[in-house]
């Protein structure tokens, strides 16, 4: 009976993990995502760094990753912006992305691209374009209260993440650490067996 090489398991274990991916991506349907509220409205005036955020939902049976792009007339902005973290949504769950300017010259952005993917694999799952007429000034925001749903976002922000996306975290976490230390362990079997060789074939 012949024998299995370890390439072969491998290769085995990769073909499987692959075809149950592609599997569980035709059984899942796509996650859609549906706008709730902005924050200020989106044809707004904006002052300098002044955040404008988005509030949404997102249906599907997996948690999502959700972020957020910037356009005007087809051309991503990139320049003196920024974002805030991706919003890590349990399925079925709610979430909320931000991003602000702080460019010198007024700013103007015509549609937010909101981008979703797969919160365990990293897959892209489905984007969702929202038009927008919003433009960012130069000025310095003067005092804003924002809307009571951004300030309840804001509080739960120190909050333990949920259970589902606490999961996931600590897998890759676990992963990652079982990877470094696979690592750390070849490395000292290997300077073991070239101190070995060494001993074993001194220099004359």
């Amino acid at each position: 009976m012949p024998l299995i090489t370890l390439a072969e398991l491998l290769r085995y274990a990769i073909g499987a993990a692959l075809l149950t991916g592609v599997a569980c991506a035709h059984a899942e349907p796509a996650a859609e995502l549906k706008v709730l509220a902005t924050d200020p409205a989106p044809d707004a005036l904006l002052a300098r760094q002044q955040p404008f955020y988005v509030r949404f939902a997102v249906t599907g049976a997996a948690p999502a990753a959700v972020t957020v792009s910037a356009w005007f007339q087809g051309n991503m902005i990139m320049d003196d912006g920024g974002t805030g973290a991706p919003a890590l949504v349990p399925a079925g769950g709610t979430g909320v992305v931000s991003l602000f300017y702080w460019s010198e010259q007024p700013t103007r952005i015509d549609e937010l691209r909101l981008h979703i993917t797969d919160a365990r694999s990293g897959t892209k799952i489905n984007d969702y374009a929202l038009p927008v007429a919003l433009t960012w000034l130069a000025d310095d925001p003067p005092p804003r209260e924002p809307a009571a749903w951004v300030i309840e976002w804001q509080q739960a922000r120190g909050a333990p993440p949920s259970t589902g996306i606490a999961a996931i975290s600590a897998a890759i976490w676990g992963g990652l650490a079982a990877a470094v230390l696979l690592l750390a362990a070849a490395i000292l079997w290997w300077r073991r067996r070239r101190a070995a060789a060494d001993d074993a074939n001194p220099r004359e």
